[in-house]
Parts: C-alpha cells; structure tokens; sequence
C-alpha cells in the first residue's frame, strides 16, 4: 500500500494523498495512512460516512469519482466556518472509491494546493491506482484480516522504500500497521498526534472532557485498554476520570495517601515515569498491590503543570509490551498538554462554583408553604460567558392575607451585577414588607439605584396577589409583564404599562394594573433568557409561554416548569440567565382538598427520619387516607434519608393534597439531581455528586409520578400518589 501510494503521489504531483478506510460500525471513513509532505497535518482525520460536503465520503458512498473545486470550498465554508482550519488556501480534491464487487473499503484523497488541470491519463492512472488497492483490501479480508484504520494515521516518508504487506492476524492496531509500511513511517505521525491532541485540549472546558481527550489522543492510539487521571488533593490522590477501568479498580485508587507504598502514588512523589511489560513485573515490584488483570503491560506517569507534579496518569494496555524510546517521550509530550489542561479546567471549576454559589445565596433558601397558591421557581445561570448573572426572583410575604412575587434581570454578566441585584433584592423586600403598593416599591428602589453610582440598570416586574380574592396589583419597570392562564387554558397578558429600568431616571414613575386570577388559574413571571426574549422577541416568547401554560393547564406544576425550562437555549449556548417564577391560584380557603402540611429536618439528623414516618401516618390518619400509608412512608423514608446524607442541609417536607392526588416535595440547599442508579463512578460523565439510587428506585416503582428540580438555593425531590376512589 505504502509504495502504491508513494508512486501515485510522486506521478500525480499531489500535495497531500490519504487512504481512507472505513471504520469497524461502518458509520466513519478513518485516515490510514498518508504521505508525508509539508502539508501532511492538514489531513481531516475523520469523517462521517453520509457527510456530504466531504469528497472521500461522497466517493465511498456513491461509488463513483468526485472532484470538489476551489469554488465548491469557498461555499462549504461559508456555511461551516470551522472547515477553513483544514482548507485555508486554494486547492483541488479528487476521490475515488475503494471498493471491489464485494465489499467497499473506503477512499483514496488527494489534494493539489495550488489546484492544477488533471489531464485523462492522469484520471485513469489514479483509477488504476485505486483498484489495486482494493484488491489488495480484499485479499487482506479472504486471509481472515481485519482491515481498519488505525487510531492515528500513519505517514509514510515519500523517498524511502516501502516494506512488504503484513499478513499478521489484524492490521487494525498501530503496531500492525507500522509493520506494514515498515521503515517508510515518518516522524510526522508523532507530530499530527501532538497537533490533534492539543487541538482537542484547547476546547476542554471541564476536567471530564481531558478526560475523554486524554483516552482518544492518548490512550487508544497508543493501544491502550484504560486511563485514568489523578489529581493531588490534600496529599491523597483523586480520581479526576477514567476509561476502561472497572469500578473497583477507580475505588482502590480514589482517595488513596501519596505516603502509600503504591505506583499511583509513588510516580508523583518520586516525579519518575514507571513502565511495568507484564503484570508480573508489577507485581514484583509492588508485592502487596491488588491487580486483577492479567498479561498486561502498565504505565504509572506523572503530570506536570507549573513546574510541579499535580497528579498521574494510569495506562493499561492490552497486551504486553515495551513501549519504543520515542514512544514514551511523546507520551510525555502529550501528558504535559493533559497536566496543563486539567490545572486550567480544575480552576474553572472553581471558579465556577464560586460563581455558582454566590448567585444561589443571593436567591430565596425556600419558597413559601401555602394552602392558597402553589410555588416553584426556576434559575439556569447563563454558560457562554462570565457566570454571575444578575437574575433574580422572590416570594415576599405581605401585610394582611396577600403575598408578592417579584422577579428581575440586572444588566450584564459579573460580581458587580450580582451585587446590585442583592441590593435591589433587600430593597424590595423591606418597602413590601412595609405595605407599600408594587407602583411605589419600584419608585423607592430606583431612587435607590440611582443613589449607588453605578453604570448598570435593571429590570423589575412586581405581583401582589391577595390569597382570599385572587386579585392582583401589577406594576414593572422594563420589564416583560406576567402571563396569566385561566383553568380552561385561556391565557392573558394585563394591560401594563411599564416604567423604564431601576437606575435610569430617578424621578421615574412606575404606573400599576389591576388583575384577578381564577381559581386554579396560573401566573408565570419570567426572565427574557428563559424563551431565548432578546432574539425571538418579547411577544414571540410571551406567545410561546402562553402556549406552554396552555398545554400544562391540568399537569403538575412542577413539571410545567421543567417544560418551559426545556424550551429555553441548550446549556452551551445560554448567553443570558434565565429565571421563572410560576404560581397555580388554589383558590379561596374555603375550597375542599387543599390541605397541606409541613415538617423540618436539621442536617445530617438521620435519627429525625423516624418522626417524619410517625408525621406522615398521623397526617395521612386526620386526613382519612390511611390507604396510603405504607408506600408513602417507605418512599418519605428513602427520600428524606438521600438528602440528609447528600445535601449536608436542613431538609424542608410538605404535604399537600389534591382532589385526585398527594404530593410529598423534599426540599434541601443542594442543586445537583438525584441519579436513580446504584453507583455512578469518577468516569461516569454525569453528576459526580451522583445520590445512592436504592431509594430513588424505590419511589421510581411505587410513585404515580415524581421528579427532581431546582428551586432556590437547592433542588426539590417530588413525588405523587393517586387517591383511591371513595367506596
């Protein structure tokens, strides 16, 4: 292969020329191998097999020759700007399949950069070409080899004579295909490796994306079987992430003392790679160590960052070898890109979860336990920036029977805008609690705002809803009005006339609306980054609210939220915050089944489960639903238990019934979800703070419904039973 390619190169004048293969689920043509040449690291080294912009993926696909301009390319990538990364020069493409009467095998590439006129004989001269290496594709097959490309293509020098084909087991491995092209690979397979890792390390923004780079860049082209990556926490070491390792094994190394006579430990302390051919040899140097795998070579390795050891890196192959010298300096090479990436994504975490805390303190520790209205409450930090935000909500109790919702955006991404809104937060909270109208409370808190000499504004959108009436008073300063929905579905925006933003004019006057909710009727308060408001428009998201409350009339309230939260932008691309604040109207207090209840658990009080059980069955003996006993103390029991243990917060359960319906909500101060398995390890790309799942399984068996949500500071664990029908 190597000198039929080297010819058809050295024949055709061409800049780069690749073999592509395609891969083993036959979803991707693979780069095989390819010709050094000055141009040799531009080669795309994969590609899906339907992608149509691609000539190599269209030739496999279709069978025939394509030939793809310079023209052609410039429109390409005005439609995906990153392809000008490969192409960012004039070129021509021509591929051809390769493929015989049985099987196709993939596509040969060349490129000519600058483009050049390909005259007939050179066009039959490449078909030629192309046809003699799909049969020898197809002996390989006859002869029970496995034809696939390795993890990382291999370039073969264009001057140097090529070695005779191997006719070893499998050619899919690197080794193998080394052997087939023998001397003629060239030094710049190191170098393409180098590029692509760090090419994929640039993009890593959290530890478990070096992680996954580190076992496609690393490991695999390598033949590695598993990696794992270690950092140094508090002189022990923890498992960051792996691949390939079974539980157990990240278990035995996951907190494990730097003072511990082990190779994980020992390659930081000592700062000295440690290679081990055979498991033999591992455990003759390290008696006492339990390793269940057999015949398999291992690599304990530091990693370097800041001209320190930071933690190690475990590779495990899957057979026994020796790696060459030049393969362990760049394995080196590459781990020092990993130990730089995993410092710089550790303090993103870290500030991130800075960011993360210090928005969730500024927002209510809980919502209200009515038996007049329902509460949730909805915040998603903004992720393609800076994020401390400047969204807000709150519940604020007033004078007499009444109650206000308030919710607010202040200007930009940052502590200070942060600052503000905790400010504005206090500020309207002491006016209310004062009894001043919603029109009023705005007007002192701008004057406030305008006092702090700051250059950033906000918005303010102020509820008052009077629990026995259901009537509401409205005022906003810039911002969007609620969206009211009645029991039937039919929903409403008040007639608002709305002042300018908190901090633009200090003599503002903020004019207020009168409204009234329905029995069983719906208020949604929202921000403008939870319907995307800012570049669909305020009314395009009021519409599409309106349709959200519309359909979710008769569901749970919590599960609206998480409907409208569905809607907003993916978390990669959420430019803005977005908070929600919705409200169901239950309804006058003389309306039958709206009877709730409430009980408080201090942190880590696990003795304290057993009174919620005696709460519950007490509960549910007054309210003559002693049916539901047994599933809904075994559910409260296991739900209770996971967020005392997890949480590290006071647990905060209610009751509430409905005409159909009990709901039980668990409330705590941790944000993260409960996962419903029994174990999520280290490698696990999920939640790392991932619950015991026995309970959640539980209640996933017994329950009519349940789920998790953030509300507050923390998140709200539901779930629902349905009531009997009465005899």
């Amino acid at each position: 292969m190597a000198a039929a390619l080297r010819r058809l190169h050295t024949r055709l004048r061409a800049s780069t020329s690749t073999v592509y293969l395609v891969t083993g689920d036959g979803r991707e043509l693979a780069a095989a191998v390819s010709v050094d040449s000055p141009l040799g690291f531009t080669v795309t080294p994969r590609m899906s097999v339907d992608d149509r912009w691609r000539s190599a993926a269209s030739a496999h696909r279709t069978g025939e020759r394509v030939i793809m301009r310079n023209a052609d390319y410039e429109k390409l990538i005005r439609d995906d700007p990153a392809l000008v990364l490969y192409m960012p020069f004039p070129l021509l493409v021509v591929s051809v399949p390769l493929r015989t009467q049985e099987r196709r095998f993939g596509a040969l590439n060349l490129r000519w950069i600058p483009p050049r006129r390909i005259d007939a004989e050179e066009f039959r001269y490449l078909g030629t070409v192309s046809d003699a290496l799909a049969l020898d594709l197809q002996t390989f097959t006859e002869q029970g080899v496995t034809v696939e490309a390795p993890f990382v293509p291999l370039f073969v020098a264009a001057d140097e004579p090529a070695a005779p084909a191997v006719t070893a087991p499998t050619v899919a491995g690197r080794d193998d295909w080394q052997a087939a092209v023998g001397s003629s690979v060239a030094a710049s397979t190191f170098v393409y490796q180098l590029l692509e890792l760090a090419s994929e390390l640039t993009a890593a923004v959290r530890p478990r994306d070096v992680v996954s780079t580190a076992w496609t860049q690393v490991a695999r082209p390598l033949g590695g079987r598993a990696v794992m990556l270690c950092l140094v926490e508090s002189a022990r070491l923890r498992v960051v992430g792996s691949a390939g390792f079974p539980k157990e094994a990240v278990r035995r190394v996951n907190g494990l003392p730097l003072s511990r006579h082990a190779p994980e430990a020992e390659t930081v302390v000592k700062i000295a790679p440690m290679f081990f051919e055979t498991a033999q040899d591992l455990r003759a140097s390290y008696p006492g160590l339990e390793r269940d795998e057999e015949g398999r070579s291992w690599a304990f390795l530091p990693l370097i960052a800041g001209g320190r050891a930071i933690g190690c890196c475990v590779l495990v192959f899957d057979r026994p070898r020796r790696l060459r010298f030049e393969e362990r300096a760049l394995l080196m090479l590459m781990l020092g890109q990993v130990g730089q990436s995993l410092e710089k994504t550790r303090a993103y975490e870290l500030e991130h979860a800075l960011a993360q805390g210090l928005q969730r303190g500024l927002l209510p520790r809980s919502l209200p336990h009515l038996a007049e209205v329902d509460i949730t409450a909805r915040y998603l930090p903004a992720t393609a920036g800076p994020d401390v935000g400047g969204d807000w909500y709150d519940v604020v109790p007033l004078p007499g029977r009444g109650v206000g919702f308030v919710i607010g955006d202040v200007e930009g991404h940052s502590l200070e805008a942060a600052g503000i809104m905790g400010q504005i937060r206090t500020a309207v909270r002491s006016y209310a609690a004062e009894g001043h109208d919603p029109s009023i409370v705005l007007s002192r808190s701008n004057r406030l705002i305008t006092e702090l000499d700051t250059d950033l504004f906000a918005t303010c959108c102020c509820l008052w809803l009077d629990l026995d009436t259901g009537g509401a008073v409205v005022a906003s300063a810039g911002h969007s009005p609620p969206v009211l929905s009645d029991r039937d579905g039919l929903t409403t925006v008040p007639d608002l006339l709305a002042g300018p933003p908190l901090g633009v004019d200090p003599g503002a006057v903020y004019p207020q609306t009168e409204t009234e909710l329905s029995p069983d009727g719906m208020i949604a308060l929202y921000t403008d980054g939870l319907l995307d408001a800012r570049h669909i428009g305020p009314d395009a998201a009021a519409e599409r609210l309106s349709r959200h409350l519309s359909e979710g009339r008769a569901q749970n309230l919590e599960v609206v939220a998480d409907q409208l939260i569905g809607v907003s932008p993916p978390q990669a691309l959420r430019e803005d915050d977005a908070a929600l604040l919705l409200l169901r109207y239950e309804g006058a207090p003389e309306r039958p089944h709206r009877r709730v209840a409430r009980a408080f658990v201090q942190r880590h009080d696990l003795q304290r489960v057993g009174h919620i059980r005696h709460v519950l069955r007490d509960l549910l003996h007054d309210w003559d639903l002693d049916v539901l006993t047994d599933g809904l103390e075994l559910m409260a029991s296991e739900v209770v238990t996971n967020a005392l243990i997890h949480a590290h917060s006071e647990v905060d359960v209610r009751f509430r019934e409905y005409p159909d319906r009990l709901r039980v909500e668990v409330r705590d101060s941790d944000p993260h979800p409960p996962v419903p398995v029994a174990f999520v390890g280290p490698d696990e790309p999920g939640n790392q703070e991932a619950e015991s799942g026995r309970g959640l399984l539980i209640v996933d068996a017994l329950a009519s419904a349940w789920g998790s949500s953030p509300a507050g500071r923390g998140k709200t664990t539901w779930f629902e039973l349905e009531i009997p029908p009465s005899p």
